[in-house]
């Protein structure tokens, strides 16, 4: 009996180990590893990216905003490079220190946290895409968020982003 249960928790850690190495738990809460393998991440579960206009520090971007577990696992792995005034919004459905990484990324991003009173929580810049998947690290918040903004490398030097800075978003499609 105690065998089978030393098998038990080698597969499943395991089982998570290889989730993170292909992505699918990108986003995930540290503290909730296990339980938010069944994704209660994204409120929104439409086929389709939808487009939100982001306003920080008084510059407006158009960010893509994933609707699936598929996107959102993708993040913005999909595109070759991000224009100033783009980027990604995440919208979890409760707040949570969601961990991201780098997997799949093919250029470098800023990842900025932010809570459910729209403030900026923590901001991590100019992360390099990961080039071994078995150490790709992973990079979280200290403090709980609700939205996670990936924007262009060092976009929150240039525009003056940091933990308190407000940011307003509105879903446009």
């Amino acid at each position: 009996m105690e065998r089978n249960l030393s098998i038990v928790i080698v597969f499943t850690i395991i089982s998570i180990a290889l989730l993170c190495s292909v992505g699918i738990l990108r986003g995930v809460p540290l503290e909730n590893l296990v339980s938010a393998i069944n994704s209660e991440k994204i409120a929104d579960t439409n086929s389709s990216y939808k487009l939100a206009n982001v306003t920080v520090n008084g510059l407006h971007l158009l960010a893509d905003v994933p609707t699936t577990d598929d996107q959102f696992q993708k993040g913005l792995g999909i595109k070759d490079h991000l224009k100033e005034n783009q980027g990604m919004l995440f919208i979890f459905t409760q707040p949570a220190k969601y961990a991201f990484w780098m997997h799949g990324m093919k250029f470098p991003i800023d990842i900025i946290w932010i809570d459910s009173k729209n403030r900026v929580v923590h901001v991590e810049q100019n992360l390099p895409p990961c080039t071994i998947d078995l150490m790709c690290p992973t990079y979280s918040p200290d403090r709980d968020s609700l939205y996670v903004l990936e924007t262009a490398a060092n976009f929150s030097e240039r525009h003056n982003v940091t933990v308190g800075t407000h940011v307003n978003y509105h879903i446009i499609r």
